[in-house]
């Protein structure tokens, strides 16, 4: 019986007793789950889905336990919403923006609700301007006239905006000092708020360009979308392309960047740290990603790990030293001689440093009277765990040692080292 491997297809040439005929059999190798999440980034172009699917599919995607939660609290919104809108029985009952093209010589500023005018990033937005990327003003018809009377019919119908008065300034500059035209023959993009609240107006300002009205892009969808935006849209940003280049690497090494709110941060291959991954280079990327091919078992990536690990790597760099890949296996194997690689805060490695840590604590300030002595400091990440781990390949690895950059005093006694 003989194997031969296409794509993720193994093809089994068995030859059965009492036939000169091999037969083929063609068997599916599953995918593992890091396989499964990297594919999505893999697409050839943009994948549609109806508003129903994508709800239902992101549910049924999570734990069991996790949708029940979702469901719970989705019941509870409802119910919230009812009674803060007791008189919306259809959809067209609620009083949403509407998009329009308004007048450019109609359309005013509140400064008691938008933040002072920031020159510099009016010529940020003019220099880097690009059509695709204008956002629409958001606006509110004006509640009082005040002095308006002075310089607009009566009866005219003017708007205030509440939020891009950049972008409306720039628009105006292009109008009046590039395109020479009149203000009042100029229609600009537009979004009204059917507001007669000038407490509303404030909020929306304060929630629209705050956390606490927008749902920020986390560094995980940073990620993703720099990834995607390479392989799908031929992107050539520079840390883009940095990006989807680690991504490789994660690929290569069966590996995949997730989160908590994604629900599968404990499967075999999740990394759910990003610090590292978007702090260092995607060589340092990449070592660490060959290091963790060492492990006799797929798991998923502990945070001290990522942290100490691509710490050790970037420490090497700067140090000018460029494991090979087989120096970084070995290394790999060797730590996994010494604890395991078991990084987990709750692991015997911790263990070890506290107690090394509290010896030379105990030593270092032996000549101050106890009630004197600082608390010990013992940290569970590099700063700590680097160090002594630093000191342990000191004593115990062949391969090349990197200059030592930590700011402590802490070094662990050779006693208390494996």
């Amino acid at each position: 019986m003989s194997y031969t491997t296409s794509g993720n297809t193994i093809i089994k040439n068995i030859k059965p007793m009492g036939t000169k005929k091999a037969i083929k059999k063609i068997v599916k190798i599953a995918q593992t789950y890091a396989q499964q999440q990297n594919a999505k980034y893999n697409s050839e172009g943009s994948i549609y889905v109806g508003l129903d699917k994508r709800f239902n599919d992101t549910i049924s995607n999570l734990p069991r336990l996790k949708q029940q939660g979702i469901r719970s609290q989705l019941i509870a919104a409802c119910k919230e919403f009812s009674k803060k809108y007791p008189n919306v029985k259809k959809f067209s009952d609620l009083a949403l923006c509407e998009a329009s093209l308004t007048p450019m010589a109609d359309t005013l500023i509140d400064i008691t609700i938008q933040r002072l005018l920031d020159l510099s990033w009016v010529v940020e937005i003019l220099k880097n301007f690009r059509e695709v990327q204008a956002d629409a003003i958001k606006l509110y018809e004006v509640i009082e006239g005040g002095d308006l009377t002075e310089h607009y019919p009566v009866g005219a119908k003017l708007y205030g905006s509440w939020d891009a008065q950049h972008t409306a300034i720039v628009y105006w500059i292009i109008a009046t000092m590039i395109t020479m035209e009149d203000p009042r023959t100029v229609m600009i993009p537009s979004v009204i708020y059917k507001v007669k609240n000038r407490a509303d107006i404030r909020e929306n300002f304060v929630k629209g360009n705050s956390k606490e009205g927008k749902h920020l892009l986390d560094s995980i969808d940073l990620f993703m979308q720099m990834v995607m935006g390479v392989r799908l849209d031929g992107s050539n940003n520079p840390k883009w392309i940095e990006a989807e280049r680690k991504q490789r690497h994660l690929e290569d090494a069966d590996l995949f960047v997730t989160a908590d709110k994604f629900g599968n941060t404990h499967m075999p291959g999740a990394i759910s740290r990003m610090t590292e991954i978007d702090k260092y280079t995607s060589d340092v990327i990449r070592k660490f990603c060959l290091y963790t091919t060492t492990f006799p078992v797929a798991r998923p990536i502990d945070s001290q790990e990522i942290e100490i690990m691509c710490g050790w790597f970037d420490l090497a760099k700067n140090s000018g030293i460029d494991y090979t890949d087989a120096e970084v296996i070995d290394l790999g194997n060797h730590i996994h001689e010494l604890f395991d690689a078991d990084f987990h805060e709750s692991s015997a490695f911790w263990i070890k440093v506290r107690q090394a840590y509290n010896n030379w604590h105990n030593e270092y300030y032996k000549k101050i009277p106890k009630k004197d002595r600082p608390n010990s400091r013992m940290t569970k990440n590099w700063n700590s765990g680097g160090t002594f781990l630093w000191h342990q390949l000191s004593q115990t690895w062949t391969g090349a040692i990197p200059a030592l950059s930590n700011s402590t005093p802490f070094i662990p006694n050779k006693k208390d080292l494996y």
